[in-house]
């Protein structure tokens, strides 16, 4: 239904099929204490405040650079404060790691074809690796496929915010489908979970000394493994896995970091108020001084048309590039969130595993 500047669907989020502009419209149950809509998208000239037209509260957005939209409505308190409400018109919903979302799926969008896999249990062993300062432990998870013993040689791959990535982005479903069609690409994952996200992922030497010289030696010795380690992580845990390859060379022989937090003031001076901003700007100036560490590394970067982090993944990609890195950047018509990620998964991931592991086993 063409939607224009005089017509209004019922409550809910809509589109106008001509123009491209998504309407969200909201009942008087907000009362007079609707804000705004809320969404983790980069500015594309929209301006998402809801606003009264023929008794209800109604935002307009011009048409947005994704093919799907997570949201909340913002809403004032009776004390001026601001909260955030799940849109009640719209019983599409997803998970995230500060809880649900509402969810508008466009007509371009398409889920991968990987998702009527369903993951078998795998198993779980604890691994752990002390630091001088106890926020930057490094603590996860050794997982193997149900019925691999700890004898049988798989590769391993390494993952930032493991326990997101399993329940929120299903990387466990994707492994299992993956290995049903390659078996040599069959692994193991070290699914870390940080102490305190901010400061560990945030470039941190003390962190990431004890990730390379504690964790990772401690995950091999826990299971037989065999083949380099590939490393895979998602906006600060994508920074700190490049972080780490660059500051142990040699370590990783492949990276898939999604929606890098690769921080540039040029385009993201808007972050300076965050305390750990000046170590991750530290880190990227790094990276595109002197990317030598990562020779030989297979790097590859996903980032959402949608996102605030596209510009400076872009440009960390174009630098690797052009200094013989073996780095290339796929965009996705998302933002910055796990299905997002989830969705970038394959081919990008698969063919990153089957680059490091497949040709390792022939040389």
């Amino acid at each position: 239904m063409d939607l224009g500047p005089g017509q209004l669907l019922g409550p809910g989020p809509s589109l106008d099929p001509r123009t491209g502009e998504v309407c969200f419209v909201a009942t008087d149950e907000l009362g007079d204490r609707a804000e705004r809509v809320w969404y983790h998208l980069r500015d594309f000239g929209d301006d998402p405040r809801f606003r009264r037209v023929r008794g209800h509260w109604v935002a307009r957005i011009p048409a947005p650079p994704v093919d799907r939209i997570e949201y909340l409505f913002v809403v004032r308190s009776a004390d001026g404060h601001e909260a955030l409400l799940l849109d009640p018109a719209n019983p599409r919903r997803v998970d995230g790691v500060l809880g649900a979302h509402s969810v508008l799926e466009l007509p371009g969008y398409r889920a991968p074809d990987w998702l009527v896999s369903t993951t078998q249990p795998w198993v779980a062993r604890p691994v752990a690796a002390g630091s001088p300062v106890a926020e930057l432990e490094v603590t996860g998870d050794l997982l193997s496929p149900e019925g691999v013993g700890p004898d049988q040689e798989l590769p391993l791959l390494v993952v930032h915010d493991g326990p997101e990535y399993v329940r929120l982005a299903r990387l466990l479903d994707y492994l299992d489908w993956l290995g049903h069609i390659d078996a040599a690409l069959r692994c193991r994952v070290l699914s870390l979970a940080p102490v305190d996200r901010d400061r560990s992922y945030a470039a941190s030497p003390v962190y990431t000394q004890a990730l390379v010289e504690q964790a990772l030696p401690r995950a091999r010795a826990a299971a037989a493994t065999e083949g380099p380690l590939v490393g895979l992580g998602a906006s600060l845990g994508g920074l700190a896995l490049a972080h780490a390859a660059a500051t142990y060379p040699g370590t990783f022989a492949g990276l898939l970091a999604q929606s890098g937090s690769f921080f540039l003031p040029q385009f993201d001076a808007h972050e300076a108020r965050w305390p750990h901003y000046g170590e991750v700007v530290t880190a990227t100036a790094a990276l595109h001084a002197d990317p030598s560490p990562l020779t030989g590394v297979v790097v590859r970067l996903t980032a959402g048309a949608g996102e605030e982090n596209l510009e400076n993944n872009q440009a960390l990609a174009r630098r690797l590039v052009s200094l013989g890195v073996d780095a290339a950047l796929t965009t996705g018509r998302d933002g910055h969130n796990h299905t997002a990620w989830r969705d970038l998964l394959h081919p990008t991931l698969g063919e990153l595993l089957a680059r490091c592991w497949k040709e390792h086993a022939t040389t």
